[in-house]
């Protein structure tokens, strides 16, 4: 008897596991497979490549195509730059330099493979599904966390004179990204019925203490209840609304921005304060076009120590050290400045810009019918990928490739090109 696997129910099957094995154990099998994400980064480059050459039939939206482009432009980008700054005598590791070109665009690639498979599978299926084992794996957390509360089972870390909670992921910031997720999963599920549940998801996932966490729940509270005020105002002035709460929470936050993004000595300077300062500096040195993959604040600069610590003469401070690199890769757009220049930088942008357009063409289409909120979901998740990125490689990460598939499930279940509008 011979074993048959349905297409659809095979991709399906993988998409589930891969979102919710980044999502809650990542962390915990780190050491073992911690390449998973990268992984998924090739698997999606060959995904693309097999439908377009073969299958040579896609479905995608105009400001994905230019999505696209811009993605394109970065990685030519950065390999010319890799190309000209070894002709200048600053070669960087090969390896380095394919490694981190993956790393660098693993979650776009995962959401254009996604995006590809729409007609391969069902998306709503997977959804739905995630939805539901995610609602579980709540549960089972709220109950490891009483223990960790009553026996102090995982690490704590002290913020604001308080323990914060992790449990076992590795970071604060990795355990109110898991709340983030399952809360934007059962928002559209519970906005109605159990809205209480879903504030205590948020409450749960605020026991990290993660400042950065808070936004993204300012930012709930205003879009759940002041949501559909603003969208229905022209873009311009959405715009600008989310650019003043991003203003006012800056404000609110001076302090700890200040404490993380200045410095007077730099033998004494917090390794992200110097990170950032010097993007700005070799922008300039080497305007347009920046040094190239695996050269600059990202994993691979630090695995295979780049030359451009040393050419600065910051390779000795604390985080970007040769025999200490952990904090190189602890910031997101230096990196794009560093690595890609202003060209780069600019590009980058414009994705981030035009995903954000699509996903609000996509709230304002059904702003009026029940899948209002999976779709208001979609720009919050954004919005939480922005603020992560003040001061973390978020877009780089694994937590960017689930958010990103999230992104494309969901785009999946819009019919046609004519579901959204373009106003």
């Amino acid at each position: 008897m011979v074993l048959k696997i349905k297409k659809s129910s095979l991709i399906e099957s993988i998409l589930i596991f891969a979102i919710l094995f980044l999502v809650f154990l990542y962390d915990a099998f780190s050491r073992l497979l911690g390449f998973f994400d990268e992984f998924l980064g090739l698997l999606s480059f060959f995904v693309i490549s097999y439908q377009i050459i073969i299958k040579q039939r896609f479905r995608l939206f105009r400001k994905e195509y230019f999505i696209i482009l811009s993605l394109i432009l970065i990685i030519f980008i950065g390999f010319l730059s890799n190309a000209y700054t070894c002709y200048k005598g600053y070669c960087t590791n090969a390896v380095a330099i394919f490694a981190d070109a993956i790393n660098v665009t693993k979650a776009f690639v995962v959401y254009f493979a996604i995006r590809f498979l729409s007609d391969s599978m069902s998306s709503s299926t997977v959804l739905d599904k995630i939805t539901s084992y995610a609602q579980k794996a709540f549960y089972i957390l709220v109950f490891i966390i009483v223990l960790d509360i009553a026996f102090e089972i995982y690490p704590r870390e002290n913020r604001f004179s308080i323990q914060s909670i992790e449990l076992f992921f590795k970071h604060t910031s990795r355990y109110a990204f898991a709340f983030s997720f399952i809360f934007l999963l059962l928002l559209s599920k519970y906005q109605k019925q159990r809205l209480g549940l879903l504030f205590f998801v948020l409450f749960i996932g605020a026991l990290s203490l993660r400042v950065k966490y808070f936004g993204f729940v300012f930012f709930v509270i205003i879009l759940l209840f002041q949501g559909k005020k603003l969208i229905k105002t022209p873009k311009p002035v959405f715009l600008w609304s989310i650019a003043l709460l991003l203003t006012v929470l800056a404000f609110l936050f001076r302090e700890k921005i200040k404490l993380y993004f200045s410095f007077e000595n730099i033998d004494e300077a917090w390794s992200r304060a110097v990170i950032l300062y010097y993007s700005f500096i070799i922008g300039f040195d080497y305007f347009p076009l920046g040094t190239g993959f695996g050269t600059f604040s990202s994993y691979y600069s630090g695995a295979y120590y780049s030359w451009v610590y040393d050419l600065y003469g910051i390779s000795n401070v604390y985080g970007i050290k040769r025999s200490y690199w952990n904090f190189v890769a602890d910031q997101y757009w230096p990196m794009v400045l560093g690595q890609f220049g202003y060209f780069g930088l600019i590009s980058m942008f414009f994705i981030v810009y035009n995903y954000l357009m699509l996903f609000l063409n996509n709230v304002k289409s059904n702003i009026a019918n029940t899948s209002y909120f999976t779709h208001l979901s979609l720009i919050l998740g954004l919005l939480l990928l922005l603020i992560d990125s003040t001061s973390d490689s978020i877009f780089s990460q694994q937590r960017a490739v689930v958010m990103f598939a999230y992104f494309a499930l969901v785009m999946n279940t819009v019919n046609s090109r004519e579901s959204i509008t373009n106003k």
